[in-house]
């Protein structure tokens, strides 16, 4: 198997797994944004596809690596992250056949990048085809007479959940939870006599006071979002 026959089983593996059609996920070249005095460039995007909700639209990209015996290594996830940031994704995924250094793991978990190994379930001699529709045509062909999928699959780092992308075309991601407090002890001046002071209490409890003259406005609590 090539690097391009890989591409499109990852291409058939997504489109099985988001019950999508093969053509929405597509491979693009996006120019990066310009900038005065610097020459322009592409990012290469191996697999790209949309999904739609009634509140926004979200774009998703993919990195396919057919590897034979070389693991997927740290810098190519960094590399991928950095692609995400540049191209706007919300979401970022990496492919392979071999699995992932530990390094690699250790940049998924803290950038949320998915990690699968795909591989073919199937004798990989009967993909002849070279271009992308014919490799995809002889995939659908394979598909039509096995009994199982021509794909084997195995999740490294889970992300994200295909079904969160493919049900009705609704997207959600639930969001890790957190507080937002606020910092006592602390004074900012400005001129014209404007102090505005925070002091916490002797319970734990927050107070704000704000001072200019008159009148004099207080706050208590503390403002805590889950």
């Amino acid at each position: 198997m090539n690097d391009q026959q890989y591409e499109e089983l990852c291409r058939y593996f997504l489109a099985h797994k988001l019950e999508m059609d093969v053509e929405r996920i597509r491979s693009v070249r996006i120019p990066n944004p310009a900038r005065p005095g610097l020459p322009q460039y592409q990012h290469q995007i191996d697999l790209y596809w949309e999904t739609e909700s009634s509140l926004g639209l979200y774009l998703h990209i993919a990195n396919a690596k057919w590897r034979v015996s070389d693991k997927v290594d740290q810098g190519e996830l960094l590399l991928l992250q950095q692609v995400k940031q540049q191209v706007g994704a919300h979401k970022a995924m990496m492919l392979t056949s071999m699995g992932f250094t530990a390094g690699a793991i250790a940049v998924a978990k803290d950038q949320r990048i998915a990690l699968h190994i795909v591989k073919p379930n199937f004798e990989v001699s009967m993909l002849t085809a070279q271009d992308r529709s014919g490799i995809q045509a002889n995939l659908m062909r394979i598909a039509s007479a096995s009994s199982q999928p021509i794909f084997s699959h195995e999740i490294v780092h889970k992300a994200f959940d295909f079904r969160e992308v493919a049900v009705q075309g609704q997207f959600s991601i639930p969001g890790p939870g957190y507080a937002t407090k606020i910092v006592s002890g602390y004074e900012t001046k400005m001129e014209g006599g404007y102090a505005h002071k925070a002091a916490s209490s002797g319970d734990g409890s927050g107070s704000a006071r704000t001072q200019g003259g008159s009148p004099e406005t207080k706050s208590g609590g503390a403002i805590r979002t889950k």
